[in-house]
């Protein structure tokens, strides 16, 4: 954060904070932590927002640092959903410019998150953005784990499982059970295929394989990672 600015706090009632709420729901692409943002001037909502590159929700995407276990602070070059073009404050101010709005003096708010990072505020203090708000419980409500334990929940419920033998299909269908997945044969929502090259996830209805895991002895804990994202 610049040393001459400061993040200020509001209520999660705050009526501002109630439409970064929304904005969350309507505009985040990041279905692992969503974020939406309000840009406000003279008393109104101008533009909105939400990470993910604004792309909104519904679309799977599994991010390969939870795959692999990533501790927090690496891995980001695995994945680009994360990136900072791509992130909240980002979007806003294209959103703004798209729709003609002049963002300075304007004040933001956020949800979904409880800093800003370097790139994102030097993008909104370049564009004239006076304030930005958080709610006052932010780290908290939004802790990794917290967020993550909303959101790394499968909306699957079955899963089959082709290919798998002996102590491998074992740890498998132990992870199925720790996360409520049922193990059937046929019309799965998820198919999950073991090969030379690793396994293949593909979603029922799709041709294309959603994420392919490398064979390794750590196949069954990162088979349950991506199976949470789903």
């Amino acid at each position: 954060m610049p040393s001459d600015r400061f993040i200020k706090y509001v209520p999660v009632d705050h009526p501002f904070m109630v439409e970064a709420a929304k904005a969350r729901e309507e505009c985040a692409g990041d279905p692992l932590y969503p974020v939406g943002i309000v840009m406000v001037k003279d008393g109104r909502v101008v533009a909105r927002a939400g990470n993910g590159f604004n792309r909104g929700p519904g679309k799977v995407h599994v991010c390969p640092r939870i795959v692999l276990d990533c501790p927090s602070g690496t891995g980001y070059e695995l994945c680009d959903l994360h990136d900072a073009p791509g992130h909240s404050e980002r979007m806003l101010l294209a959103a703004a410019r798209e729709s003609g709005v002049d963002p300075v003096g304007s004040d933001v708010y956020m949800f979904g998150h409880w800093w800003a990072c370097e790139p994102c505020w030097t993008a909104l203090i370049e564009a004239g953005v006076r304030d930005l708000y958080v709610v006052d419980d932010a780290h908290e409500r939004f802790s990794r784990d917290r967020v993550y334990g909303e959101t790394l929940t499968p909306s699957v419920k079955s899963v089959s499982l082709v290919g798998f033998e002996g102590g491998v299909l074992e740890e498998v269908r132990a992870q199925l059970d720790e996360l409520g997945l049922e193990e059937v044969d046929e019309d799965a929502d998820v198919r999950c295929s073991m090969g030379e090259d690793g396994v293949r996830c593909v979603l029922a209805g799709e041709d294309e394989s959603v994420y392919t895991i490398e064979t390794g002895e750590k196949l069954p804990q990162q088979l349950k990672n991506v199976l949470r994202q789903l």
